[in-house]
């Protein structure tokens, strides 16, 4: 669908990303099916007449979590300097291109496949670490695996510093850039670097990313279309970052900080649920200038599902939850005198409860200091209920608690770094904490088990075991089911929660991503038709929610359409 609509914008091409994460969630765990079915995206986009710019990192950034690197790096070695010739970091990056590469390799254009130009790195001019070493090692690996007449490329926003820092042989300099910007200035800087070749720009910005608590991201498109056609009056290739923005669903948006919402809907001319807008429209105008558009009349956007309100009846604490996964064999743990990272303990992604006892009395109240608290800590005593965040510098917070009792901090890692210096970001409790200045030791780790598909099928098992008298309390699961109405088709509808506080909503086993409507820009979250179960099928809608809840009864909204634009604090 989407890749239909870029051709019949009169585009010729399209560039993706490969996300090393999620084809390697573990080491030696590949993923190449469903989401992550590259063959078939490949062969797709061949057959509805689109060449590729390939871009396969290994570092990607596009805001996602850990800018696409494996959060599992840091466990072989705490101290590894990504993107460099560490020594660790390169086992585990050559291991990884030595599966992928040879998969993509029948798809080249050579080949009689769609791929035209291969990407080694992504902005390293921008990284301050500048390892040519580095660069060559990856260049070395492309044209071992690919051929040596492959056609590699490098890019980074247009600046003579930047292209001596990634400089390498035998790789294409590109060019990164918005609206507004100076076309001959960015392509002379281009020539610097490379006196002659084509002029390519590989990421032309048509929008920009959001922020939790920060307004919505909205981009003058007249200055955007006027940039373009200057671009194209140098005969240089142009590509849209993004021409469709898509989703970060789960847990896998990034943070630069600080995080980015769900949708990344970026402004880009296919919406986030792949509807034509105002902009594609008159890209298209300008492209048909150029290039003959395919014959057929544009796309329009697509009818979407109005289901309307859904009553979660149901609901259960995080406490049951984690009783039902540990009853199951199935959750990430582990006891430590200290606080151990997401990274250690082998949890990926979501959340961690962290427990102690405490074995003295403290004075009433006593100040909890997690100085090194990452990214968002939810604190519960039977007295006090407190939050941290290290966005917010809050780290410390006054608690009411006795001796005997229990002290909880359960961590939400909000996504990691995906950008810069600060790349290397551990998830969790990253420092000693003390209660009224003494140490707190002996903790007790149990990871909530809401990213993998195998533990959201165990999830869904769970609810649907649940037929007690419901427990509406924060932190849990709220859900409730409804069926789609006879012959009604399944269709992209848009899932508002307003009136919940904050935590991730899962639809029939498949995490939709996370909401803050509090805090805003995005309210809704998209929901793929593909999704929804037919009638008489039921679906199930759940929640779980960490802050707070509406009063009365607990609804959410399946609406026709999206909402990514709130009030926010800022």
């Amino acid at each position: 669908d989407r890749m239909t609509k870029m051709r019949m914008a009169g585009l010729n091409a399209l560039q993706t990303y490969v996300e090393w994460s999620g084809h390697e969630p573990e080491p030696g765990k590949y993923v190449f099916e469903d989401n992550y079915d590259l063959k078939t995206f490949l062969q797709t986009a061949k057959e509805v007449g689109l060449l590729v710019v390939f871009r396969p990192g290994p570092y990607i950034c596009g805001e996602r979590d850990n800018g696409g690197l494996p959060y599992w790096l840091l466990r072989l070695n705490p101290n590894m300097k990504y993107r460099s010739s560490d020594g660790t970091y390169l086992k585990a990056v050559d291991k990884w291109l030595e599966v992928l590469l040879p998969i993509v390799e029948p798809f080249l254009y050579r080949n009689g496949g769609p791929i035209i130009t291969v990407q080694v790195e992504n902005e390293y001019g921008q990284y301050p670490v500048c390892d040519h070493n580095y660069m060559r090692h990856l260049v070395q690996i492309f044209q071992f695996y690919l051929g040596r007449d492959v056609i590699l490329f490098r890019t980074d926003l247009a600046k003579d510093d930047a292209y001596r820092c990634d400089a390498v042989n035998d790789t294409l300099v590109t060019a990164d850039f918005g609206a507004g910007m100076n076309v001959k200035r960015a392509f002379d800087s281009v020539r610097r670097a490379q006196g002659k070749g084509p002029l390519i720009v590989t990421e032309y910005y048509s929008g920009w990313m959001d922020h939790w608590g920060s307004p919505h991201t909205k981009t003058d498109s007249s200055k955007v279309l006027k940039t373009f056609e200057e671009i194209l009056r140098f005969n240089a290739s142009v590509n849209f970052y993004m021409f469709h923005g898509g989703t970060n669903f789960g847990f896998s948006n990034g943070r630069n900080p600080p995080s980015q919402p769900t949708s990344y809907d970026y402004g880009a001319p296919l919406s986030e649920a792949g509807d034509p807008t105002d902009l594609y429209y008159k890209i298209r105008n300008i492209t048909s200038k150029y290039l003959p558009l395919p014959p057929g009349k544009p796309p329009v956007p697509a009818h979407k599902l109005n289901e309307g309100t859904v009553e979660l009846r149901v609901s259960c604490s995080l406490k049951e939850m984690l009783e039902f996964f540990r009853h199951n064999a199935s959750l990430v743990n582990a006891t430590s005198p200290y606080p151990m990272s997401f990274e250690k303990l082998g949890q990926d992604f979501g959340y961690v409860v962290y427990t102690t006892t405490i074995d003295f009395q403290p004075a009433s109240p006593s100040v909890l200091a997690v100085p090194g608290i990452s990214d968002r800590g939810y604190v519960y005593t039977r007295a006090t209920r407190a939050v941290l965040s290290n966005d917010h510098l809050a780290t410390s917070a006054p608690v009411v608690i006795q001796k005997g009792e229990n002290l909880t901090i359960i961590v939400e890692n909000a996504g990691r770094i995906d950008y810069g210096p600060g790349n290397k970001d551990f998830k969790g409790i990253l420092s000693n904490v003390t209660l009224g200045g003494h140490l707190l030791t002996n903790w007790t780790m149990e990871g909530v088990p809401l990213s993998t598909p195998e533990q959201l099928s165990l999830f869904s098992k769970f609810l649907t075991t649940l037929n007690g008298e419901p427990k509406f309390e924060v932190p849990g699961v709220f859900f409730g089911y409804f069926m789609l109405p006879r012959g009604q088709e399944p269709l992209d509808t848009f899932l508002d929660p307003t009136g919940f506080g904050k935590g991730v909503a899962i639809l029939n086993g498949f995490n939709l991503g996370r909401y803050w409507p509090s805090i805003g820009p995005q309210v809704t979250l998209y929901v793929p038709g593909t999704l929804l179960l037919p009638y008489p099928q039921v679906n199930l809608v759940a929640l779980f929610e960490m802050e707070s809840t509406p009063e009365g009864l607990k609804t959410v909204k399946f609406v026709d359409v999206p909402n990514i634009d709130g009030p926010t604090p800022s």
